[in-house]
């Protein structure tokens, strides 16, 4: 097939009409080369590597597998980099491609790396034309393999140290140290200390409220700080805000739910479900013990509060 037929496709056109003035930006006059990912990444590879050649005579071309397999490198070396693909679905494949890259970054002497794809449904791709949802609870540029094996580990056993998390998963202390304390600074992980609730707590409640906006706003402020709410939402349906709630007796319960909950004039609707100490989460953590300033935002404060501990 020709270039000039190539580029008449409708995929091709689609593609260079969504990225290919980001694209050219990108690369500018520089040595570059466009890598297609087989299989259909190649198609689309070869398309943008017609149409940039017409401005830019330094671009090479070149394709491999998600792991690097059929690589030709001499056509890397010392070059700005474009991985290009069809799509990007679960980001597994984006991982193991982009592993692979760093690896080889320094060897080839690669000046950049970017990824272009034309559907891209993780959002992790530099150039997308197009994205299309799927539900995650993952957000994939926040991590690699690595990082969710330290997570994966410090869920386990929060007091892992980085020499023990560096044995379980075959990196050095340091690096792992390095990983950690990125993770914390994005604000993408947390490590705090955490009370195992069968050796504090007997019993658990869930409130369902239906109350109007400012009491449901007051009720949340209230309950953010409370140490013995453990789940806070807020819901669509029979009602508005639900309240889940462990505590040492009944009689706790029974006293936060007359002083906060039933005294606030805006509620319309109550009910409430007692149970046993919930399945998970086994842990709670005491929001108040964080609190120096010791300032309780309920007007009238129950019987006994850990808060003022």
């Amino acid at each position: 097939m020709t270039s000039n037929t190539l580029l008449e496709l409708k995929p091709i056109k689609k593609f260079i009409a969504g990225v290919g003035e980001q694209i050219k930006a990108y690369i500018g006059k520089d040595p570059a080369c466009i890598i297609g990912l087989e299989d259909d990444g190649v198609f689309y590879a070869r398309g943008l590597y017609h149409w940039l050649s017409q401005s830019n005579k330094k671009i090479t071309l070149t394709t491999m597998d998600d792991y690097g397999r059929g690589l030709e490198k001499e056509k890397v070396k010392n070059r700005k980099v474009l991985l290009v693909d069809n799509d990007i679905v679960t980001g597994k494949a984006f991982r193991e491609i982009m592993d692979f890259m760093t690896r080889v970054k320094d060897e080839l002497v690669i000046k950049d790396i970017k990824f272009a794809v034309l559907c891209d449904r993780m959002k992790v791709a530099d150039f997308s034309v197009e994205d299309y949802p799927m539900p995650s609870s993952w957000d994939l540029k926040h991590f690699d393999k690595i990082d969710l094996k330290i997570i994966r580990t410090l869920c386990h056993d929060g007091r892992a140290t980085f020499v023990d998390i560096a044995k379980e998963i075959n990196l050095t202390p340091v690096g792992v140290k390095k990983r950690v304390e990125r993770l914390l600074d994005r604000g993408v992980m947390n490590v705090k200390g955490s009370l195992d609730a069968k050796k504090f707590y007997s019993v658990s409640a869930a409130i369902g409220i239906e109350a109007n906006p400012e009491a449901v706003d007051r009720l949340i402020k209230k309950f953010a700080s409370c140490p013995l709410v453990y789940n806070l939402v807020k819901v669509s349906g029979n009602h508005n805000l639900v309240v889940g709630l462990i505590a040492p007796s009944l009689s706790r319960i029974h006293d936060l739910v007359e002083k906060q909950i039933r005294s606030d004039t805006g509620i319309r609707l109550l009910e409430i479900d007692l149970g046993e100490l919930p399945i998970v989460p086994k842990t709670h953590c005491l929001a108040g013990l964080a609190d120096t300033s010791k300032k309780c935002p309920c007007p009238t404060h129950c019987n006994e509060c850990e808060y003022f501990l």
